[in-house]
């Protein structure tokens, strides 16, 4: 499959996955972006279990480990936060997939996605965080 072909599926399925979430609360939107991290950062590990040696996966699992780690983390101050971590996982996508044995169109359907998705989350969560804070202010 063509590069680019991939990359546009990818953000049509991105945009998908946004126009059913926009409806939603931001506490359920967020964690539908964790189940979606962790669906993304677990294909990288499936493909190690594949295709690596157990050095490989080890190492991917600490890395995913930490990545999703700090994703949780972040999004105990700022919601919007599980937004920037699919977005960053876009560079590892780009950089890293190709040369850890998924199929080659998986890395440009990944980052397309993640580009549209983890930007999307971070205007719609960053959104309904303000709307929320002005109505908590307003009812005072």
């Amino acid at each position: 499959m063509d590069y680019w072909l991939a990359a546009f599926i990818g953000v049509v399925l991105g945009a998908s996955f946004l126009a059913i979430c926009a409806r939603l609360s931001s506490r359920i939107i967020a964690a539908q972006g964790v189940i979606v991290l962790c669906a993304m950062l677990s294909i990288y590990i499936g493909a190690h279990l594949v295709s690596g040696d157990l050095t490989d996966v080890v190492f991917e699992v600490m890395v995913a480990g930490v990545f999703f780690g700090g994703a949780l983390l972040a999004m105990r101050r700022w919601l919007p936060a599980i937004g920037v971590a699919i977005f960053l996982h876009s560079l590892y996508d780009a950089f890293v997939g190709p040369h850890t044995g998924v199929a080659d169109w998986y890395p440009p359907l990944c980052a397309g996605f993640d580009v549209i998705v983890g930007g999307g989350l971070i205007g719609i969560l960053a959104h309904k965080e303000r709307i929320e804070r002005a109505s908590q202010i307003a009812a005072y």
